[in-house]
């Protein structure tokens, strides 16, 4: 009995024994009916499937779009992801075949996006990695997290690639503002990234778990491993892990597994614009992209593709230095141009202003120097730049206007310390000017008139060639150029409405330069009276004559008897005496000193003579001058050293004779 007792027993233990041996573990049998995919994926999904038609194409020999998804028994998939190469534990059960069949079903299309894509970004992030000395299946944690979107933004703020939220990203050293955010920074994101992990490796020395508290933060974590009392294994912790993260690591387990066994799948990867070389260049100053793009002829949709970190299209450079990346066959003429770049239409691109202020309203001046003018009914631009004495393009830029175009009631800042009044030369030319370009039908626009010298608006006529690219349509080109369809067509002598890719299509640009040129004066006209009768002329040149003896003024007008007009003359004679009498027609440049230093007679005789209280002749004035009783040569009319000018007490002692 004892004997048959004991074999019972020894039996029972060995049956017991092997059904322990064949019962699977817990990670083999967990499964989650309620399975939720997260979030974020779901959410990143959607924002690729717009880009998709327009980004990802492939190559001729690729059916994936054509062929229907492949399934595999558990076995192979086991196998599999055994085989792989990996640091990393890569377990299977009915939780990572759901998400295995999710990416070779029905998101096929998103693993071949991501495996074009997969081309720019997997060098990076192993590269980071490897100096990191982590493990280099990580890379595929953005897959999971962005769908390798380096825009991706989820619905509670984390950004980028590897989605930090911005107190993390400011902790690991990454710069967040306004215009620039270093988390959608492909290099410095990943960088961060691996510290990160890194760091939570140090903490739980396990990579399922570092994984999930890089979903969902190590509290979650540590409350989920109390919960199971004290379990460190991922899979022990699972059912107490919040419900998003408990697929985030089996939905990592799916995408290393979808990576590496595409083609067995019928999964071929797309072919992404990324340049298969990029080069960096450093700006210290505030540029647009679309100054890069103008200049260059890029398209300003593939800059910000490599330049994902600037969020508005602006370079902050005069902020502090930034790296701008751009096609290795790029940066040459980049530098080359760099002044014309940062030059081209700033007005227009970067609106910021130095200074504003709303002080004063009016014209009234504050204690800065800085006026407010309202713009009244009747008002220019060139009106009220040269009340001021400044210039079109200094107002433009003070106020951030980018055309001459001005509203009533509209307030206008203006930095000059006194107005200026316009003098009498200056409305002459402004007036000739404002005639002539309204008397004209051409594109030239007089803008601002200062002094002898005028600033006008001119056409400028540039070419630059646009590429065809796939998805391209006439409308979208035109748009993207600021033209029309018709426009383009015409440039390019075509009727037709297809559009071959590849094909460079010509666009002409007119952009409006501003040159100064001097301002013609008209010449004044004199009132010339001709007298031909000789007892006339006698009569009044005894007139003249006695004028000079009693040295008196006479408000009579001078009359000039000639019988031409030779503007090429220095000076005109009367006809009488032309030793006395001359009449000199003032040059630019020349002063009332010079001249009566040229006939040896002083300033203030010339200053009476012609009833002259200004102390100054205009321009084309022609002043009455009295000559001395000297020898004057041929030439000009200029006096002779020989024969110096009579004294006074001589004339005095003539007069008395």
């Amino acid at each position: 009995m004892l004997k048959r007792l004991l074999l019972t027993g020894l039996y029972m233990s060995f049956a017991f024994s092997m059904l322990a041996q064949n019962q699977p573990s817990l990670r083999e049998t967990i499964t989650d009916k309620d399975i939720v995919y997260p979030t974020e994926m779901e959410r990143n999904y959607d924002e690729l499937l717009t880009k998709w038609s327009k980004e990802i194409k492939y190559a001729s020999d690729c059916h994936s779009g054509s062929s229907g998804s492949v399934s595999f028994p558990d076995s192979v998939y086991i196998k599999r992801l055994y085989s792989l190469p990996t640091q990393m534990e890569l377990v299977f059960n009915p939780v990572v075949r759901d998400y295995i069949e999710m990416y070779v079903g029905r998101r096929r299309n998103q693993v071949s996006y991501m495996l074009g894509k997969g081309k720019y970004f997997f060098p990076i992030f192993e590269e980071a990695l490897d100096k990191a000395g982590l493990p280099l299946e990580l890379k595929y944690l953005p897959v999971i997290e962005s769908a390798l979107n380096p825009i991706a933004r989820s619905r509670v703020g984390a950004t980028g690639l590897w989605q930090f939220m911005a107190p993390t990203g400011k902790m690991y050293d990454l710069e967040v503002n306004s215009l620039v955010d270093e988390r959608r920074d492909p290099h410095k994101s990943t960088e961060a990234a691996a510290r990160y992990l890194k760091d939570l490796y140090n903490i739980y020395k396990d990579w399922n778990l570092v994984i999930a508290a890089y979903n969902c933060g190590p509290g979650n974590v540590n409350k989920a491993m109390r919960r199971s009392g004290g379990q460190t294994d991922y899979w022990a912790i699972y059912p107490y892990l919040p419900r998003e993260t408990r697929g985030y690591v089996p939905a990592f387990i799916a995408a290393t597994y979808a990576m590496n066994y595409y083609e067995e799948h019928n999964i071929c990867p797309g072919e992404c614009n990324h340049p298969a070389s990029m080069d960096s260049v450093v700006v210290d100053k505030h540029i647009h992209f679309q100054q890069i793009a103008d200049v260059l002829n890029v398209d300003i949709d593939d800059l910000r593709t490599y330049n994902p970190q600037f969020k508005d299209d602006i370079v902050p450079g005069e902020y502090k230095p930034y790296n701008i990346n751009l096609p290795i066959g790029k940066v040459s003429a980049f530098l080359d141009k760099k002044d014309a770049i940062l030059t081209h239409k700033s007005n227009q691109y970067l609106t910021h202003r130095k200074t504003a202020g709303v002080d004063v309203v009016g014209g009234s001046r504050n204690s800065s120097g800085m006026i407010t003018y309202r713009v009244k009914r009747g008002d220019s631009m060139a009106r009220i730049a040269n009340r001021y004495g400044v210039t079109t393009t200094q107002l433009k830029q003070w106020n951030g206007l980018s055309s001459n175009r001005l509203s009533v009631g509209r307030r206008l800042k203006i930095y000059k310390s006194a107005p200026k009044q316009q003098t009498q030369s200056e409305t002459l030319a402004a007036n000739t000017t404002n005639a002539t370009a309204s008397a004209t039908k051409s594109d030239t626009t007089v803008i601002s008139v200062s002094g002898l010298t005028r600033t006008v608006s001119v056409p400028k006529t540039t070419t630059s060639y646009y590429k065809i690219r796939r998805g391209d349509t006439w409308a979208g080109i035109a748009k993207k150029n600021k033209t029309t369809v018709a426009q383009i067509k015409a440039w390019n002598n075509t009727k037709s409405n297809s559009l071959i890719v590849g094909k460079t299509l010509k666009i002409e640009k007119t952009e409006y330069v501003e040159i100064q040129e001097p301002v013609k004066l008209p010449e004044p006209e004199l009132t010339v009276v001709s007298v031909d009768t000789t007892y006339t002329a006698e009569f009044l040149g005894d007139y003249v004559k006695s004028l000079e003896l009693s040295n008196s003024s006479s408000s009579l007008p001078l009359i000039q008897i000639e019988s031409g007009d030779d503007d090429n003359d220095a000076g005109r004679t009367t006809g009488i005496d032309d030793k006395k009498i001359i009449y000199h027609k003032v040059k630019i440049g020349e002063t009332v000193t010079q001249i009566a230093a040229r006939y040896n007679v002083t300033k203030k005789d010339i200053l009476s003579w012609n009833h002259l209280p200004s102390g100054m002749a205009k321009v084309g004035q022609r002043l009455l001058i009295y000559l001395p009783d000297t020898e004057v040569n041929s030439d000009n009319n200029n006096i002779g050293d020989a024969g110096a000018r009579s004294t006074k007490k001589e004339k005095d002692e003539k007069a008395t004779t």
